[in-house]
């Protein structure tokens, strides 16, 4: 499981180091794709293949269409090197607002990697919600 917060920084050629509990974790390889808001996510090669296999179960063909349309082209595969760090390509960097200076969040079977001052912004806005945590 992905658990913790943890400030890193992207290097000029988009390499970033994983954070020394999740590398593990990443075995066969990830995979890194748009996230759910203004992020990435880094799922684990197996993970990955099985939540792919659900998120297309049970759409019709042109929801697919549209779903893979948007998720497959933007991935990429990745892979820890030799000092447990991954390249994330310029395109996600992009979409995702990174600059040098990034936060990576552990979230149950994945994790995401967000622009510093995005991720505060966010977790400010979620505080500022009052949302009931429920443990």
């Amino acid at each position: 499981m992905f658990l913790g917060e943890y400030e890193h920084t992207i290097d000029s050629k988009g390499r970033m180091a994983v954070p020394a509990r999740f590398r593990a974790q990443m075995g066969r390889g990830a995979v890194i794709s748009k996230g759910m808001g203004t992020c990435l996510s880094v799922y684990p090669m197996q993970r990955w293949e099985e939540k792919s296999a659900e998120l297309v179960a049970g759409k019709n063909s042109d929801e697919l269409r549209d779903f893979e349309r948007r998720i497959y082209p933007s991935a990429s595969e990745v892979e820890l090197d030799a000092q447990g760090r991954i390249v994330i390509p310029a395109k996600l960097r992009a979409y995702a607002q990174l600059g040098s200076e990034v936060t990576v969040a552990g979230v149950r079977d994945h994790f995401e990697i967000w622009d510093r001052a995005i991720w505060r912004a966010y977790q400010e806005k979620l505080e500022a919600e009052g949302g009931k945590i429920p443990f």
